[in-house]
């Protein structure tokens, strides 16, 4: 494994970045919907059609010391140490063309403005594929599509079809890929009344994070089964990526460790030098293979609404094996929901986390000490841990809008930041954070 991580870029003919309107995919989906041919008879509203959707919303945290964000690699800071109450963390506006361009073909463009990674709000490109269906139940799609990781990554950004404020972050966060460049399959079958759904997604996806990190997954594959009868709905999921980091502050961080082994070793200190060695390439994050295996339910009878989800991803480098899970319950009454949930996230321990002092010559022990000092934050921010519980409601003040309101408590793991962003030097791990969130969501 290269300890120097190199940054890839997309080839020439779509070098425009992927988070401006004119991605060079969404345009030649336009293309092939505008050169599909029309019939004279037909009007154009037969084919297109656009819906739009967003959610205004505000949230307030008690925490001083780090920022509560949609998610801690998509945004850079939120509510909290930032600003007491932040708009940037919930608030989206998207739209979407449809094109119905005949019986068996149709496409898809799906734009989204929301708070990025610089903490612009340049609208990107989250949909722009093109979909067959060749007989009834099986649909082919090429381009981009939706990353289906969890129940609910197909309406992600849009709130008004989830039933909490945000989507749980001890499982909605585990993975910030929310789409993919390639293709998909999709079968549904039915029988004795129940209906199954598989998917096969396939491709890669590369962007940018935050603190001037570039991510890419490669050989991005998603393999989910649903199962639907009456009220009662379970998936099972698999995720496979080759995940690299490319940041700069990582690579100063593992070729110090690679310099410092050699250096070592060259003193005398071997089993120092090689420990030191084999920190660089234990926790480097190139090419380096994540899976994900995931259970979801969800159960509707008549007024009551039961969600649960649980996912485990794999060790990958400086990501650790990490186990999450929630659980919602709600209960309809007429136009309002309250609902309450609980969400727990676990990371494993990793070992070792730095190189012995003791072992280490006098000269070198600063250095020694400032690479231990790195690599240990590094790992308290890779590896969340957390418990929360949230109360909330849901207000159908009209036909295609609903105003949320939630109170959610989270206790953060001994030796982590939890899911919170923006993670300041007074920060002390082991702490309690209340949130309050109010959000108007909207489709139209």
């Amino acid at each position: 494994m290269s300890r120097r991580i190199k940054r890839r870029r997309h080839p020439a003919a779509c070098h425009q970045r992927t988070g401006t309107i004119c991605h060079p995919l969404a345009l030649s989906v336009f293309g092939a919907m505008l050169c599909t041919p029309v019939s004279a008879a037909e009007p154009l509203s037969s084919v297109f059609s656009l819906h739009g959707f967003g959610t205004l919303g505000v949230v307030g945290s008690n925490e001083d010391q780090a920022d509560v964000v949609s998610n801690v690699y998509l945004q850079p800071d939120g509510a909290g140490h930032t600003d007491t109450w932040s708009a940037g963390v919930d608030s989206k506006l998207g739209a979407q063309v449809d094109a119905r361009i005949s019986a068996d073909l149709s496409g898809v463009v799906q734009v989204v403005s929301k708070r990025g990674h610089d903490g612009s709000w340049t609208p990107g490109v989250e949909w722009a594929n093109v979909k067959y269906v060749p007989q009834p139940g099986l649909a082919l799609r090429a381009g981009r599509t939706v990353s289906p990781t969890f129940m609910f990554s197909d309406t992600a950004n849009v709130g008004y079809a989830n039933p909490w404020v945000r989507g749980p972050q001890e499982i909605y966060g585990m993975v910030p890929i929310t789409y993919l460049d390639g293709v998909d399959l999709t079968w549904n079958t039915g029988f004795g009344g129940a209906i199954n759904a598989f998917q096969a997604s396939f491709g890669g996806n590369t962007f940018d994070a935050v603190g001037d990190t570039e991510i890419s997954g490669d050989r991005l594959w998603i393999l989910s089964n649903t199962i639907e009868y009456d009220a009662f709905a379970m998936r099972l999921g698999y995720l496979s990526v080759d995940l690299t980091f490319d940041s700069t502050e990582l690579d100063h961080l593992f070729g110090g460790f690679s310099a410092l082994g050699a250096t070592l070793s060259t003193a005398g200190a071997t089993t120092s030098g090689q420990l030191a060695s084999a920190l660089a390439d234990r926790y480097t994050v190139d090419d380096t293979r994540l899976e994900m295996i995931s259970l979801g339910t969800r159960y509707a009878p008549g007024n009551w609404l039961f969600l649960g989800e649980w996912a485990r991803i794999s060790d990958a480098g400086l990501l650790p094996r990490t186990t999450g899970w929630y659980a919602t319950a709600g209960y309809r009454m007429r136009k309002v929901m309250p609902y309450v949930t609980y969400a727990t996230l676990d990371s494993e321990a990793r070992s070792p986390s730095g190189v012995p002092l003791a072992d280490v010559p006098g000269d070198l022990r600063p250095a020694a000490a400032e690479l231990n000092a790195a690599l240990a934050a590094a790992l308290q921010a890779s590896a969340p841990a957390q418990d929360s519980i949230a109360l909330g409601v849901r207000w159908e003040v009209l036909d295609s809008a609903a105003l949320k309101f939630e109170y959610q408590h989270i206790d953060i793991g001994d030796r982590s930041a939890g899911r919170l962003g923006n993670i300041q030097p007074g920060f002390e791990p082991g702490g309690e954070v209340d949130l309050l969130s109010v959000t108007f969501d909207f489709v139209f």
